[in-house]
C-alpha cells in the first residue's frame, strides 16, 4: 500500500518537479478536473443508482415488503449522494473562484512597459 501511495504521489507531482507547469496551473488543472469531469461523473453514477432503486421499489419488489424497504432505503442513500456531491461541487467552485483559478477574472499584466492583453475570458456565470 505504501508503494502505491508513494508511486502515485510521485507521478502526480512529476510535472512540478520537471517545471512543466507551475503550482498555480497544477491546482487550476486539478480543480478543472474535479469540476468538469469527476463531479458530473459521480452525479451520473448517483442518478443511475437512484433510478435502479426506484425501479426495484415499484416494479421488481412490488409484492415483497422486505425488498421494497431495502430499495427505499437505497434510494434515500442515492438522494443523499446527490446532496453531498452538489455540496462538494459548490465548495470546489467557491475555492477555485476565490483563489483565482477560474478565468473569470483575468490576471493583470506583470510587465511594467508592455501591456499584455490575452485572449478574452470565457463566458462566466
Amino acid at each position: 500500500m505504501k508503494k502505491i501511495a508513494f508511486t502515485s504521489s510521485v507521478l502526480l507531482l512529476m510535472p512540478l518537479v520537471t517545471h512543466a507547469q507551475t503550482v498555480h496551473k497544477f491546482l487550476e488543472n486539478v480543480t478543472l478536473f474535479f469540476s468538469g469531469v469527476l463531479i458530473p461523473f459521480l452525479i451520473g453514477i448517483a442518478f443511475l443508482f437512484f433510478v435502479i432503486n426506484v425501479f426495484r421499489f415499484f416494479i421488481f419488489g412490488g409484492s415483497n415488503e422486505e425488498g421494497r424497504e431495502k430499495a427505499k432505503s437505497l434510494a434515500i442513500y442515492g438522494v443523499l449522494a446527490f446532496v453531498i456531491i452538489i455540496i462538494f461541487w459548490g465548495i470546489i467552485n467557491m475555492l477555485s473562484s476565490s483563489l483565482g483559478f477560474d478565468d473569470c477574472n483575468p490576471v493583470e499584466s506583470d510587465y511594467a512597459t508592455y501591456d499584455f492583453e490575452g485572449p478574452p475570458p470565457p463566458d462566466c456565470i
